[in-house]
């Protein structure tokens, strides 16, 4: 999936413009990924039918015998001339249509309350999650990054990407490596980067790099690292490095 379409997603946007809560320039960014992206468009029609279940699944239907309640009363009154027991009959229907449409609206206006207090509770629960994993994450990191046995290699595009920089953190005695990819020159859908590291002569792939909300993005860590290194491959990464398509390296 290309990384927009994936960050688009992860947001809410779409979302939001399906309740029509979204200002006109992003409705026409919404309208921009449905119609250029498949899996934009099939996520926006599955969010539509999944609102369309779920209200009418708690759908009120209005009393079937309200109806002939109302008729029932009006009929068992002294018997009026032709005439007014037929207007009295329209105004009894004209009744029960307003009725039932003010049940309606009450239906859809409790669900969307309800819709939107439990995205409000999902959401709280799953920034409580990720606040405490981060929360986790960074301080393991900032102990990483200030501990003395860490080193830090800056890793510059070569002329093929010039405006690549990456910077990698290696700590050999705790065995940890974190990477932050600082900027990446755009590439066709069908390629990444991909970093390797140089280990007895031998090029072992490590990650594919990416810009993440995160700073700092851990990689596996391999002993006896002679270099990082840094290709262009086909989409979803190799197992064996392209040497020719090298745009960045750096040696320990």
């Amino acid at each position: 999936m290309n990384e927009r379409v994936k960050i688009f997603l992860e947001g809410d946007l779409l979302e939001r413009y399906l309740m029509d809560t979204t200002s006109p320039m992003e409705s026409k960014e919404v309208e921009h990924y449905i119609e250029k992206y498949p899996e934009v468009k099939k996520t926006y029609i599955e969010l539509q039918e999944n609102l369309e279940e779920y209200a009418t699944s708690y759908a009120v239907t209005a009393p079937s015998d309200l109806k002939d309640k109302i008729l029932k009363q009006v009929t068992t009154r002294s018997k009026p001339a032709i005439p007014l027991l037929a207007i009295t009959a329209c105004v009894a229907t004209i009744l029960f249509g307003i009725m039932t449409f003010m049940i309606w609206r009450q239906n859809q206006e409790l669900l969307e309350d309800r819709r939107l207090t439990t995205q409000l509770i999902g959401n709280l629960n799953d920034d409580i999650v990720s606040n405490r994993e981060t929360l986790q994450s960074v301080e393991e990191q900032f102990m990483i990054l200030n501990n003395s046995a860490t080193e830090k290699y800056v890793l510059r595009g070569n002329r093929h990407a010039r405006k690549l920089e990456t910077v990698a953190y290696v700590n050999m005695l705790e065995k940890k490596s974190y990477v932050h990819v600082v900027a990446l020159p755009e590439l066709p859908d069908e390629q990444v980067y991909q970093m390797w590291a140089d280990v007895d002569g031998h090029m072992v792939p490590l990650d594919i790099l990416k810009i993440t909300k995160e700073n700092l993005v851990e990689i596996p860590y391999e002993e006896r690292m002679a270099s990082l290194n840094i290709t262009i491959e086909p989409k979803g990464g190799s197992k064996e490095a392209t040497v020719d398509n090298l745009v960045a390296n750096i040696s320990f």
